[in-house]
């Protein structure tokens, strides 16, 4: 077997391997090259901070040694306390001190002492006035200065007007050292002491150091080059000088970084060069083989011959070319059956959702579909129940797979001799089916059938909903429009069953003003406190199960309730309108997700219950709930006494009438006549149902003596008058 294109791959990546090779040895040789630098860095901070620190010792050594002396000597402190010409002894004393100080320390060069009380400079060659004294200026300068620094700049110095100058760095204490008002001492240390000691701390022919005072001016002088490398500079907190240092040798640095940068630019080319170079020649080595697959492409696609035999080497990568043909080919296919499924839903769609043409059927997305045939025909739909809860909290691909079974267990359920079906999912939570029937068999067991068996074998149960068989494949539309509609239904009639069009046929329709009176008595009930607002509470839930309203009717009717509750509440105090918002909140979060009415009836009835114990727990605690609370049983016991009034209840309880309408106002979201008209019209409505009393006679049991005041009244509240309530609730 030939190994023609092997060599020629290889060759073509050995230099890709020696270039990058390369490049990877330039990148470690500038990694230590920069490694290098740093260390030289980190190397020269820490010698100059060292040799800062040896100038700073040597320094507070000459400032401590004085500052002793001050201290202990009463040599010093009685040269100081003296006056005028003084004693020859005690300047001799004085003076054979200092010289002993000069010998203990020798880096001091030179001092003087100058005593405030007669002008006189005591040096170690003489003793004059300070008006003669040849560094007169700088010793006046600094008298009385107690918070200047301790060690002065650079500054030209002699003592006796004869002697050359002298560049000394000089350190200055007022006597006494604690408060200082008597004179000065001033040492002088010569620079070239300073540079002798700093000169034998490093290396002068390869480093470079250099000291500048507070004023930049040079103490110590290297190498002041302009173009000279600083590698570390620090300032002395003691003194306030500056040291910085660096390498001599920076032309042999910067050649070298640039000798390192030179090599890295040229590496970097080199790789760019060789990557060009191997895709070049790749390429051209392809070549031969890129016009032999795109002949047999062209030889395979156009049907015009074979690809011939072909030799065992590493051209054989033409029959992978092949298998990918082949697998295309099983691409289109999938991609066939995949446009088929597409077209078999849309041609559902248009059968169910009845697009036709001039009111008939139209061939065309049923040209390659086969129909059953068929005597009958009707449509269901399989919903699944509480789906936020029992269906969507799988992943997609777990629905996917639920979604497969119940349609397999559906079809192989339906799929009878007779009976054919056709399945498709119309929604996320919808499986729509059109059965065709050729005989009149009732299917009703094999609904419950399918019912059971996903209850049993499913995390999550269906409802079906059925719809009237037709003979026209055109009136399937009806159908499946009274399938989705009854489901709707299932919120009143229940979950995991079979709804057919009859059962949720509806009944005779209480009237909805009714159910709004209901609401309207149990958020007055509610925002009274009353225990009563539980039993209209049922009330209302049994007429609404007994209509069997749709599920937009349903939310409808808990909208007013809600509203009712918020509006009564509104006037309230802030805790309290504060609890009622809370708890209206909870419960429209929960109607936008229930699935039957007498979930959301518990669920509703648990929230409004703990918010009336929370109410209930805020009231109590009040001194005037309970007398509010006494006022109101004394107007049901007393609403028949046509002089019931704010004044009556004035007198009986000793409160002032405006401030209990204001009160009861607070408390209970309505005013006293508005409160007074509810009970006594409730209690004639009793009255006018449950017995054959005349109108007027009514009016005056409830309060009314007046019989046109109470038709007004009732007629205000209730929407129509007493007579016409009478008539329409004994129908």
């Amino acid at each position: 077997m030939s190994k023609i294109w092997l060599r020629k791959m290889i060759w073509s990546y050995i230099p890709l391997f020696l270039i990058v090779f390369s490049f990877l040895l330039f990148v470690f040789l500038r990694v230590i090259v920069d490694q290098n630098r740093k260390n030289a860095k980190e190397s020269s901070e820490v010698f100059t901070a060292q040799l800062l620190q040896s100038v700073n010792v040597s320094l507070k050594t000459v400032d401590h040694m004085v500052i002793r002396e001050l201290l202990n000597s009463k040599v010093l402190a009685s040269y100081f306390e003296g006056s005028g010409t003084g004693s020859v002894y005690l300047n001799y004393e004085v003076l054979e001190r200092l010289n002993e100080l000069k010998r203990e320390v020798p880096l001091i060069d030179s001092f003087y002492l100058y005593r405030y009380s007669d002008g006189t400079i005591l040096s170690g060659n003489m003793r004059k006035n300070i008006d003669i004294f040849e560094d007169r200026a700088f010793a006046r300068s600094v008298s009385g200065f107690r918070n200047g620094p301790l060690w002065t700049d650079v500054r030209e110095y002699r003592e006796l007007s004869f002697q050359n100058s002298k560049r000394v760095v000089s350190l200055v204490h007022e006597v006494p050292v604690s408060s200082g008002s008597k004179g000065i001492i001033v040492v002088n240390i010569d620079t070239s002491s300073i540079r002798a000691t700093v000169s034998s701390l490093y290396d002068e022919a390869n480093t470079f150091v250099n000291i500048f005072g507070r004023n930049r001016q040079p103490i110590y002088i290297g190498n002041l080059e302009p173009d000279r490398k600083i590698t570390a500079s620090l300032t002395s907190d003691y003194t306030g000088w500056t040291v910085e240092s660096g390498m001599n040798s920076g032309l042999l640095a910067q050649s070298t970084s640039a000798f390192s940068s030179v090599w890295f630019a040229v590496g970097v080319l080199v790789f760019v060069g060789g990557l060009i170079l191997t895709i070049y020649i790749t390429r051209a080595n392809y070549k031969p083989l890129e016009e032999l697959v795109v002949k047999l492409n062209h030889s395979l696609f156009d049907g015009n011959g074979s690809a011939g035999s072909v030799s065992l080497d590493e051209f054989a990568f033409i029959e992978s070319a092949i298998n990918n043909f082949a697998a295309q080919s099983k691409l289109v296919e999938r991609e066939f059956s995949e446009t088929a499924i597409l077209k078999r839903k849309h041609a559902f769609s248009i059968l169910i959702h009845g697009h036709y043409e001039n009111g008939e059927l139209s061939e065309t997305p049923f040209k390659d579909l086969q129909l059953p045939t068929f005597h009958t025909l009707k449509a269901i739909v399989i919903e699944v129940d509480n789906a936020e809860q029992a269906f969507f909290t799988y992943s997609g691909r777990d629905r996917s797979l639920f979604k497969f079974v119940v349609s397999s267990v559906v079809n192989e359920m339906i799929q009878q001799p007779d009976t054919s079906v056709w399945l498709e999912w119309t929604s996320p939570t919808h499986l729509s089916a059109v059965i065709f029937q050729n005989d009149q068999k009732d299917l009703t067991s094999v609904y419950e059938s399918i019912v059971d068996w996903i209850d049993k074998n499913l995390k999550f149960t269906v409802t079906i909903g059925v719809g009237r068989a037709t003979s026209r494949i055109e009136d399937i539309r009806s159908s499946y429009e009274e399938a989705c509609s009854i489901l709707h239904f299932k919120a009143v009639l229940g979950t995991n069953r079979i709804i057919r069009y009859s059962d949720a046929e509806h009944q005779q329709r209480k009237n909805e003003h009714e159910h709004l009176r209901v609401i309207h008595e149990i958020s007055s009930a509610f925002r009274l406190g009353e225990e009563q607002w539980k039993t209209l509470y049922w009330k209302l839930f049994n007429n609404i199960r007994a209509d069997k309203p749709r599920k937009a009717e349903i939310v409808k009717l808990l909208d007013y309730l809600l509203a009712y509750l918020g509006l009564h509440h509104s006037n309230g105090s802030k805790e309290e309108n504060q609890i009622v918002r809370q708890a209206l909140e909870d419960v429209r979060v929960k109607m936008e997700t229930f699935d039957t009415l007498n979930e959301l009836s518990e669920t509703l009835f648990a929230v409004l219950d703990e918010c009336s114990r929370q109410l209930q727990e805020l009231r109590s605690p009040r001194a005037y709930y309970i007398l509010l609370q006494d006022i109101k049983e004394c107007i049901e016991n007393e609403y028949a006494n046509p002089n019931l009034s704010l004044d009556f209840l004035s007198d009986r309880f000793s409160v002032n009438s405006k401030y209990l309408s204001r009160l009861y106002k607070e408390t209970f979201g309505e005013n006293f006549l508005d409160f007074l008209a509810s009970v006594r019209i409730g209690k004639a409505k009793e009255l006018l149902i449950h017995s054959e009393v005349p109108i007027q006679e009514v009016g005056e049991k409830v309060g009314y003596p007046n019989s046109a005041t109470f038709r007004r009244v009732f007629r205000k509240m209730e929407g129509l008058p007493p007579q016409d309530y009478r008539s329409r609730m004994q129908e």
